[in-house]
């Protein structure tokens, strides 16, 4: 046996065996069974070429060699514990990076949290605050990244692009049975969002549909309580394809009028105002843009 091939594991279980005096016992602390312990123990002794346990009685104890090469070992271990322990402890005590993120609500719900779980697992000295309230006006103090919506005009000059948006009817299944053209949906149950990038006032003249509208209509704020009536069947709702992401995806929603979608406003990316240098919030900064594939 060479210094190359030590066998670390039936040495863990030999000095677990030798410091409790007890097959039974170590193999509890170890999260074995006793019939392993015997193994790693025989598989030791096979390679040493000496016999390190006596069976005395139904148990076990040090044979003269055993105890001869305990003593040169358990010093060994006792230094890798205390060596362990210290590590965890200079671990746990880290400080925390703390990371203020403000962004719209529905965005929050709906793109940016299903995401961050990878994020967390991947940096565990990270900790995401996360404000999504709604009158909070972007970019106050006091957070160090603020995702915005809208258009162009507003924030090319002073934010990133993050996230491209486009909106179209999406329905449950259930209601997007007879719609071939935009004109069908003058009396179908439309669910409008008073804070999209788009109304459906806007959405039928621009795509040439004049007539008058006969349907129910309802307004429903923010973006995820007008996506979660349209799951229900509740009605048509004009909704970005940023948010509805995972219903799309699993059929809860579907697009009857696939091929007259509207891009108008997007998600951008811009510091807080006391975002500085930290290395963390460049992670976070870059981890969006990548998330978002950018």
């Amino acid at each position: 046996m060479t210094g190359s091939s030590l066998p670390l594991r039936a040495l863990v279980v030999f000095e677990a065996a030798a410091r409790r005096g007890s097959f039974r016992t170590a193999a509890d602390e170890l999260g074995l069974t006793p019939s392993a312990v015997s193994h790693q123990v025989r598989a030791l002794e096979a390679g040493l070429g000496i016999a390190l346990f006596e069976r005395v009685g139904r148990g076990v104890e040090l044979s003269d060699e055993g105890r001869e090469f305990f003593a040169g070992i358990r010093d060994g271990f006792e230094q890798l514990r205390r060596t362990t322990e210290r590590m965890a402890r200079r671990g746990r005590g880290r400080r925390t990076e703390v990371v203020r993120v403000q962004t719209p609500p529905s965005f929050a719900g709906r793109w940016l949290l299903p995401r961050l779980p990878a994020l967390l697992a991947s940096n565990p000295g990270l900790d995401i605050r996360v404000n999504a309230e709604r009158d909070r006006h972007p970019g106050d103090a006091g957070f160090d990244l603020t995702i915005v919506y809208g258009d162009t005009r507003t924030w090319a000059r002073s934010a990133q692009p993050l996230l491209e948006e486009t909106l179209q009817p999406l329905c449950a299944p259930v209601l997007a049975a007879g719609i071939r053209m935009p004109a069908d949906l003058l009396d179908r149950p439309l669910i409008g969002t008073r804070g999209n990038g788009l109304s459906w006032a806007e959405w039928f003249r621009r795509h040439g549909v004049a007539g008058r509208r006969t349907g129910p209509a309802m307004e429903l704020d923010p973006s995820d309580v007008a996506i979660d009536a349209a799951v229900k069947g509740l009605g048509i709702v004009l909704e970005s394809d940023v948010l509805t992401e995972e219903e799309r995806a699993d059929g809860r929603l579907v697009a009857p009028l696939p091929d007259h979608t509207v891009s108008t406003a997007a998600y951008w990316l811009l510091p807080g105002g006391d975002a500085g240098d930290r290395a963390a919030i460049g992670l976070v900064r870059g981890w969006l843009l990548a998330a978002a594939g950018r």
